[in-house]
């Protein structure tokens, strides 16, 4: 006679006690219902795409100058100039126009005019052709009219999109500012003669003269590469005359003092004392970009939750960045494939054991005995080094050509601008370099500094 299996109970109903024991539940149970614990007070303030009253930007004033005085004529009547925004990444562009366009519009909802601004940030989107920039910009400037976006994604012409998008500025603006962040990611189709961002710039430079609308629209730019005009077809050149604000890197004096305006995202006596300057240093370390500052101080406080301590401290902020870091090197070269991991492993232990520079000729050395010890197949010195290189389009490392102190003569010395031992650490957790003794490398590598 076949029986069903016992189950050990406790007092209770059973499979009420067993869902209470269940561990996910209980971990679950506890973080929801258990009394939240927190250093922060208002995290917004440290988030870096929360937009900050103007008061709280540091070091910008001649920024936040020109841009009130451009979009003052929107009070007056007028229609703002084109802007042209650009310096490096974390330098306050977006934050700052758009900081200067949320005060303009309460001004202008006091006078009865209709202003607004539309952001989109062309990186981030899924597709850069011109169509699906004009479909974005058409989703947010309905969003904030108020109104439904009717327009599907795919089957529909970009000239229809166009013309629903004119439809609802006329209708709903008296005047709109859009703000192209990242505009140079727009490049369009492969094989296209111009790049997307000619055209939507000609085709937003020129929509109030060919009479699309009697609103009053102009064009906020904002791009790390200024010279992205260099590629405008001459019909955009000739019609899209912006006036350029440019943005420089802050150093760790000004990051001190932005990343104290924001002290406030933390309960009283939640950070200690030399938080703020160590999250100002490595920011400085990363080119003086404020953007992540931010995210690393947030990060830092996070941690500290985590840990259920009431005070960030150094160790939470190094904790951080040590997190940071290697996520970006990871999404930077999880998807290598395996020749290219293996060339960039052999260059980063060479770069690890002098001093940050790694010999061409010593990385192949590595190279080669790494493949013959570990069965793989062994490529030619002139494909490791285009792998490598190739890690240098995802901001890794850099490379020059040299010469002298080597046999082999002219060669290339790469140079990682991540932290090198990031790079290791993150190529190590492909099942491939179980086989690879890093100490053994490591040996390899200075035998072949001796060598070359």
């Amino acid at each position: 006679m076949n029986h069903e299996p016992s189950t050990a109970r406790g007092d209770g109903d059973g499979d009420d006690d067993a869902a209470a024991r269940s561990p996910e539940s209980s971990i679950v149970d506890s973080i929801l219902d258990g009394e939240r614990k927190t250093v922060f007070e208002n995290k917004q303030l440290v988030d870096s795409n929360t937009i900050v009253n103007h008061n709280r930007i540091y070091g910008r004033d001649e920024q936040l100058a020109a841009e009130a005085r451009a979009f003052r004529d929107t009070l007056d009547g007028e229609r703002p100039p084109d802007l042209l925004l650009y310096g490096p990444s974390g330098t306050g562009k977006s934050l700052t126009v758009k900081a200067v366009a949320k005060k303009v519009r309460e001004r202008a909802t006091r006078n009865d005019i209709t202003f607004d601004f539309v952001a989109v940030n062309f990186k981030t989107m899924e597709s850069h052709s011109l169509d699906r920039a004009v479909w974005k910009l058409g989703h947010q400037t309905a969003t904030k009219a108020g109104v439904t976006w009717d327009i599907p994604r795919k089957g529909v012409s970009t000239d229809a999109k166009y013309v629903r998008l004119y439809e609802i500025v006329d209708r709903h603006f008296d005047a709109l500012v859009f703000v192209l962040d990242e505009i140079d990611a727009l490049t369009g189709r492969v094989g296209e003669d111009v790049p997307a961002y000619s055209r939507l710039l000609y085709s937003l430079s020129r929509v109030m003269a060919e009479q699309h609308v009697d609103t009053l629209v102009s064009t906020v730019v904002i791009t790390n590469h200024p010279k992205f005009r260099e590629n405008l077809d001459s019909r955009t050149d000739s019609s899209y005359n912006p006036t350029g604000i440019h943005f420089s890197d802050y150093d760790a004096n000004e990051l001190i003092e932005i990343l104290n305006r924001r002290r406030d995202a933390f309960k009283e006596g939640a950070l200690d004392d030399g938080v703020i300057e160590l999250v100002a240093a490595y920011g400085a370390k990363n080119e003086g970009d404020a953007r992540r500052a931010i995210d690393l101080l947030r990060d830092a406080g996070e941690i500290a939750n985590r840990n259920g301590e009431t005070v960030v401290t150094e160790q939470h902020v190094h904790a951080a960045n040590d997190s940071v870091v290697k996520n970006r090197v990871l999404e930077m070269i999880g998807g290598m494939t395996l020749q290219k991991k293996l060339s960039l492993y052999a260059a980063a232990v060479v770069a690890d054991v002098n001093d940050g520079a790694a010999p061409s000729p010593a990385v192949y050395a590595l190279y080669r005995e790494i493949c013959q010890r570990t069965d793989r197949d062994v490529y030619t010195q002139e494909t490791v080094n285009s792998h490598i290189n190739k890690a240098g389009t995802y901001g890794v490392l850099e490379s020059e050509r040299t010469s002298g102190g080597f046999k082999s003569g002219v060669h290339l010395v790469f140079t990682f601008t991540e932290p090198v031992k990031a790079v290791i650490e993150t190529l190590k957790e492909d099942d491939t370099f179980d086989e690879l003794d890093l100490s053994t490398a490591r040996s390899i590598a200075r035998q072949s500094l001796r060598d070359s």
